[in-house]
């Protein structure tokens, strides 16, 4: 969790607060707090953030971060009761959790962090899967010597079940909801965000989005 934190704090700015949206058990946010002077974390699930205290506890920097139980829309109202209106961060980062966000939802996301953003500020959309990549990695492609018959069959199954699933309403993905990086190019422009896409180094198939203020 180390080194997949020291990727992430490349994309990151190193400023005085910021929030982690769906921060689990702080496995990546006891490094996260190293750079910053305060840091909110929020997550949807208590025991979760039972476990995120006691591990914030055990690196011994769980004075400077804040825990919010609270869900995507909630968590902008908490922030407000519990630090002010204007209080706005230097860094919203969220890491595997578009993948259980719809796009209404993820829009409704990017609208309240862009408002809780300071004017230098980045939003960091970690890990997000990318459905063509996912298929690939699925049958077995990216671990094959070379592109084998069988590989061939589960790509076509893979596909073939992916385009069943959404035509039933459900997510193509197993891991959930899965995104083209043009997805969140085309949100970007709604608030005039630069929008970055970068690879993953330790997921074939997720990719990272880093947005930032256009100046």
């Amino acid at each position: 969790m180390e080194k997949e934190a020291k990727e992430k704090l490349l994309h990151l700015n190193f400023g005085e607060n910021m929030l982690d949206f769906g921060c689990g058990s702080a496995d990546l946010l006891v490094y996260y707090t190293q750079n910053y002077k305060f840091c909110v974390g929020a997550d949807n699930s208590k025991p979760m953030l039972e476990k995120a205290e006691e591990r914030l506890t055990k690196f011994q920097n769980n004075g400077k971060v804040l825990l919010i139980h609270a869900d995507n829309q909630q968590i902008w109202r908490d922030v407000e009761n519990k630090l002010g209106k204007d209080f706005k961060f230097d860094c919203i980062t969220a890491g595997q959790v578009m993948q259980y966000l719809t796009k209404p939802q993820i829009a409704d996301f990017l609208d309240h962090a862009a408002l809780h953003l300071t004017e230098n500020g980045k939003i960091c959309l970690f890990d997000i899967v990318d459905l063509r990549t996912y298929e690939l990695w699925k049958s077995g492609l990216f671990k094959a010597n070379s592109f084998n018959f069988s590989v061939v069959i589960c790509l076509v199954f893979n596909r073939l079940r992916n385009t069943l699933k959404k035509i039933s309403g459900k997510p193509a993905c197993d891991m959930g909801y899965a995104y083209p990086p043009s997805f969140f190019a085309d949100a970007a422009r709604k608030h005039n965000f630069n929008v970055s896409i970068i690879n993953s180094m330790y997921y074939e198939y997720r990719y990272h989005v880093i947005l930032t203020h256009t100046q």
